[in-house]
């Protein structure tokens, strides 16, 4: 069986056509469809129902497709497993994180790190918690760094450090001089919001759920920065980590009561080939300062 090949059926899975993925792959249609048909001949089966404006997997097909990306991952392993050298002049490092994370420290992290290693290349890919959560999960990123409570049991981890959730106001704010966010204050008040998917809009929403009290949404958006600037402009209220108030002038943080912590943790997937370059990351990571509350 060619992998070749195997690549040529993932891209009709996955693209529902013929035609687009021999576009993708940039081969002819009728190389493709004559390749994928042999294969079908090779297997004595069925992968994919032709249809007049596209094509899905069989039955067959969708269980060619599973073992395929098996395969695909199993390959790309060996590859990079093959490709390590023991002094780390080579490698590639892939990283996931929230923008609350990656604001101000994984750029740091990450140059610091570049400057002990300048062989290893780093790809750096910013999200959600439940985004980062299933690039990891997909293995399409290497490393994750993510909020404890977002962490799969069954991967590995280790423990960067804490930062506190806060109520993020103006310094002209009405609420400004409050030392507690009480129930009450959060009721009716007007408030910039991120996007569902996020981990602080979660909890914010269930803070509300629970004590009965519903927050006035006048701007939602997956922006950090944007949440900033309107919460410093005095557009509303935003939920913020307080190392990053602590960074931006003109903004208050105020505790929540009780106090809302996040433990952020750097994790892997352990069914997975782990690179030396992907373990130097690691160890340079916990090694440095991570933020603190």
């Amino acid at each position: 069986m060619d992998l070749r090949v195997l690549q040529f059926a993932e891209a009709i899975g996955r693209l529902g056509s013929f035609t687009r993925a021999a576009e993708e792959i940039a081969i002819a249609q009728p190389a493709l469809s004559t390749a994928i048909a042999k294969l079908e001949n090779e297997l004595g089966v069925q992968l994919f129902f032709r249809m007049p404006r596209g094509a899905k997997p069989t039955p067959e097909g969708k269980l060619l497709l599973a073992r395929a990306a098996r395969i695909f991952e199993e390959v790309d392993s060996l590859k990079r497993e093959l490709s390590d050298v023991s002094d780390l002049r080579s490698g590639h490092v892939t990283v996931g994180f929230p923008p609350m994370y990656g604001l101000h420290y994984f750029p740091d992290l990450a140059m610091a790190f570049r400057k002990r290693y300048p062989g290893i290349e780093i790809t750096a890919m910013e999200g959600s918690a439940s985004s980062i959560r299933d690039r990891l999960a997909a293995g399409s990123i290497d490393i994750g760094v993510l909020e404890a409570r977002r962490v799969d049991s069954a991967w590995k981890t280790i423990r960067l450090g804490s930062d506190e959730m806060v109520l993020s106001v103006a310094q002209d704010h009405p609420l400004a001089s409050r030392k507690k966010v009480t129930p009450a204050v959060l009721n009716e008040l007007p408030m910039v919001v991120l996007s569902e998917g996020f981990l602080q809009r979660e909890l914010l929403d269930g803070y509300c759920a629970e004590h009965e009290v519903q927050y006035r949404k006048v701007m939602e958006c997956n922006f950090v920065h944007m949440t900033v600037v309107a919460a410093q402009a005095g557009h509303g209220a935003a939920t913020l980590m307080r190392s990053m108030v602590d960074r931006q002038p003109g903004l208050v943080g105020i505790s929540f009561e009780p106090k809302e912590m996040f433990n952020f943790e750097m994790c892997w997937r352990r069914d997975r080939y782990f690179s030396k370059a992907c373990g130097a990351f690691v160890g340079f990571a916990v090694g440095e300062a991570a933020p603190q509350s």
